[in-house]
C-alpha cells in the first residue's frame, strides 16, 4: 500500500480540500477483508475515504467506522453498506 507524507495536494472538490496520502485501506478492510483488492483508494475528503471499484469504476465512500455514504442531489447521505455492495454487483454482473 502507497505510503506518504500526508500532506494535502491543494485540490478542492466541494470546498473541501481533498488529501491523496496516505492512503486508509482500514475502513474497507473492515467490510470485506482481502476484496480490497478489487478497488483502488482515490483521497481522502472532510473525514471520508473514497475507493473506487476497479471493474465498475463505481465510487465506495466509507468513514472511520465503515459507515457508507452516497451522493445524493449533491449531498452525501448515510446508505446501507449492504445495499451498495448489491449495486456494484448488478453493475459486474449487468
Amino acid at each position: 500500500m502507497p505510503q506518504g507524507n500526508g500532506v494535502s495536494h491543494g485540490l478542492e472538490r466541494g470546498g473541501q480540500e481533498m488529501e491523496f496520502e496516505p492512503a486508509n485501506w482500514k475502513p474497507l478492510e473492515m467490510r470485506i477483508g482481502a476484496r480490497c483488492a478489487e478497488f483502488m483508494w482515490m483521497w481522502r475528503q472532510n473525514g471520508l475515504e473514497y475507493y473506487k471499484h476497479i471493474g465498475t469504476r463505481r465510487y465506495l465512500i466509507l468513514d472511520a467506522e465503515g459507515r457508507c455514504y452516497l451522493r445524493r442531489d449533491g449531498d452525501l447521505v448515510v446508505v446501507g453498506f449492504a445495499e451498495e455492495v448489491r449495486r456494484f454487483a448488478e453493475a459486474i454482473n449487468a
